[in-house]
């Protein structure tokens, strides 16, 4: 398939491979936030609470966790996306437990959500979306990264 047949629900906006999706803190997000990355196979896969704590999941089953009204905020890296989709979806089954304090960026096994994004960019595209990867990068943090740009804003119907 090509990048146009697939889009973001209720939009025009075509789903790229490596892009970004931010949810804000809110209820549908336990009020952490939450970030998630397009694999290869536009499907999203994500770190989270559980075992294991890697997913995959249809963009479809993501928007349905999200409430009337909430925020999704695309981003894009013009730099490696392609080859973080691909790094993602050839990892998302080693990530076995959700450690929001486990900083090491070379533990892929012991993840949380924004970890697993810096690591998709790092170890699959040598993007270093931060400076200093040895340390808690928050979902909101996700919004200063500065290889990222804000694409798009949806809004949850």
């Amino acid at each position: 398939m090509s990048t146009h047949e697939h889009v973001y629900p209720h939009s025009t906006v075509p789903m790229k491979r490596g892009d970004i999706l931010y949810s804000p803190v809110g209820r549908s997000t336990y009020f952490v936030g939450h970030t998630v990355i397009v694999g290869s196979d536009y499907l999203i896969t994500e770190s989270i609470p559980g075992k294991p704590s890697g997913h995959k999941l249809t963009v479809e089953q993501f928007w349905n966790r999200h409430h009337s009204g909430n925020r999704i905020t695309l981003l894009r890296s013009d730099k490696g996306a392609e080859e973080a989709a691909d790094w993602a979806t050839k990892h998302i089954d080693e990530v076995n437990h959700y450690q929001v304090f486990n900083t090491n960026i070379q533990t892929i096994d012991k993840n949380y959500c924004t970890k697993w994004i810096v690591q998709a960019y790092y170890f699959g595209a040598n993007v270093e979306l931060f400076t200093g990867l040895n340390r808690l990068i928050t979902p909101q943090h996700i919004l200063c990264a500065k290889t990222l740009s804000k694409e798009a804003l949806f809004i949850k119907k």
